[in-house]
């Protein structure tokens, strides 16, 4: 087997007898005549009792997303505050070895969230629970509306 990532596959899942495909798979063998096409159908004729899915990918609900949070935005947010040299000075430490020993982006996100943590709030508020139970049973009443 090679080691390529594979990101076009068809999987057999003998223990809950499934046929999973990736999103990608799904596409193309959506498709007549397509190789994919022809794939699923040999994997279907093999398994008739097989259940075909498309694999989904987990997503964390609770991920904090940073969206925006490039090098140039920490940088220019650590020259508007004090203390900017020494800072300053860590953030390019932190940039240097990113280059040099392949430190990923998350490192540096996680310095740079440590040190400044107010940027962790940004774009963050706070709904009073009598917004949310007013938005509920507005969406309560238009259901039964809906149901009558």
């Amino acid at each position: 087997m090679s080691n390529t990532k594979k990101t076009n596959w068809l999987k057999i899942n003998h223990d809950t007898k499934t046929l999973i495909m990736d999103r990608t798979f799904a596409k193309k063998a959506a498709y007549v005549g397509d190789r994919e096409y022809n794939i699923l159908q040999e994997a279907r004729r093999d398994y008739p009792e097989y259940q075909v899915i498309t694999r989904a990918i987990k997503k964390k609900e609770d991920k904090e997303c940073y969206r925006g949070l490039t090098y140039k935005y920490m940088e220019d947010y650590i020259r508007t505050h004090t203390n900017a040299a020494p800072n300053m000075a860590e953030f390019q430490q932190q940039l240097l070895l990113a280059k040099c020993h392949s430190i990923r982006y998350a490192n540096i996100k996680k310095w740079f969230l440590a040190s400044y943590p107010e940027v962790a709030q940004f774009g963050v508020t706070e709904i009073a629970e009598s917004k949310v139970e007013n938005a509920l049973s507005i969406v309560k009443g238009e259901a039964e509306l809906q149901a009558a």
